[in-house]
């Protein structure tokens, strides 16, 4: 697997496969790279797929100490300009959605469109709304990633799921988060917590796609159609067998919807 040196002495692990427009997959919180594997595999032979492993996460190094937004914006860009990538679309699952919108409102080049999915502006729930994560919840749940780790990780993805038909899939998934060591696991789920990106979204200037699993019970939906609704142009697709990895629940459609996406926002 190949590396890229962010910054002096720190590497993030990478794969570039593929020819074409380039997609640049972001996976979500305690994930990697590997999870767009099916992807890589469909759409490849006209694309130029490029996964990563955040910082922390997979194969990358990880450093001591606190793993935040504007740090992870920062690989991204250091990434994608060392490629000498234009004209990306950037794909973002989970946190990795709320981190690529994070970088459409303050980094931009070289990302000219973006697909978030399983995602939103905001992950839990605001008195203004009242779905997502209860508020009283959340730091119950930071508590539990820093203090029974395994546990936490395998009930949180074991939730990633509508199919009951994809257990094994479930379990590698389960295996991939154990790889995150704890301190980058509390400090990157208090990131999370801290972004409410929801006042800027008016700001987003780049095509935004809004892929959403119908069956959700990680990421509320209806945050993917505040999105939606507050995105100048963004379009918002549901997929009707998914919970929050349409991406694999929804393979075709999901695969297929992107490249459309990508097409019709195209420049000729």
């Amino acid at each position: 697997m190949p590396f890229f040196e962010v910054e002096p002495g720190v590497n993030i692990a990478y794969q570039d496969r593929g020819s074409g427009r380039p997609i640049v997959f972001v996976h979500g919180w305690g994930g990697s790279g590997d999870a767009w594997d099916l992807q890589v595999l469909d759409l490849a032979d006209r694309y130029r797929c490029i996964t990563v492993d955040l910082r922390g996460h997979g194969d990358s190094d990880k450093p001591w100490g606190r793993y935040d937004y504007a740090m992870f914006c920062r690989d991204l860009q250091a990434l994608m300009t060392g490629l000498d990538l234009e004209d990306v679309t950037l794909v973002g699952w989970s946190m990795g959605g709320h981190i690529g919108l994070k970088y459409a409102l303050t980094v931009g080049d070289p990302v000219t469109r973006l697909v978030i999915t399983g995602s939103g502006p905001r992950f839990y729930a605001a008195p203004d709304a009242p779905y997502g994560t209860p508020e009283d919840q959340v730091q119950g749940l930071i508590d539990a990633v820093r203090t029974a780790r395994t546990e936490t990780i395998a009930g949180l993805y074991g939730n990633n799921f509508h199919r009951t038909d994809l257990a094994a899939t479930r379990d590698w998934f389960i295996q991939i988060g154990w790889k995150v060591p704890a301190f980058v696991g509390v400090t990157s789920f208090e990131a999370l917590i801290a972004e409410d990106l929801r006042a800027d979204l008016s700001k987003i200037t780049v095509p935004v796609g809004v892929f959403a699993g119908r069956h959700d019970q990680i990421w509320d939906p209806r945050w993917s159609e505040e999105v939606a609704a507050k995105v100048p142009g963004a379009r918002l697709t549901y997929f009707e067998n998914s919970g929050h990895v349409a991406f694999i629940e929804d393979r075709d459609e999901w695969n297929a919807e992107l490249g459309k996406f990508i097409e019709e926002t195209t420049q000729p």
